[in-house]
């Protein structure tokens, strides 16, 4: 086997484990619903963010216009309204802005 035949043989191999894993994703969603012990599921890097500058410093933020249709994005603003509207995942701390007049979520990367 070639190095080309062995780099395409893993990317397919990758492919099908990330297909994978958001259909396993999905599947414990839905039995999760069933239970009555619904989470809502997402991918903050399937949401469209865009560098903002505050009196704070730099952080990300990510607009309901922006997300149109995305389900991550309408997912990941009903997981922080279920959390008093901030939270932590991995290295970012996210949050929901309440004082604008569009739906804004910001995140912004901690140590």
């Amino acid at each position: 086997m070639s190095s080309e035949e062995l780099i395409d043989a893993l990317m397919d191999f990758c492919n099908a484990v990330e297909a994978g894993v958001a259909q396993l994703k999905k599947n414990l969603y839905d039995l999760m619903q069933q239970c009555g012990n619904a989470k809502p599921v997402w991918d903050l890097e399937k949401v469209k963010w865009e560098k903002a500058q505050s009196d704070k410093g730099e952080y990300e933020k990510a607009t309901a216009e922006a997300n149109k249709d995305n389900a991550d994005f309408n997912n990941l603003v009903a997981d922080l309204k279920m959390h008093g509207g901030k939270m932590r995942k991995g290295n970012f701390f996210i949050w929901l802005f309440e004082k604008t007049q569009e739906l804004t979520v910001g995140r912004k990367r901690v140590k």
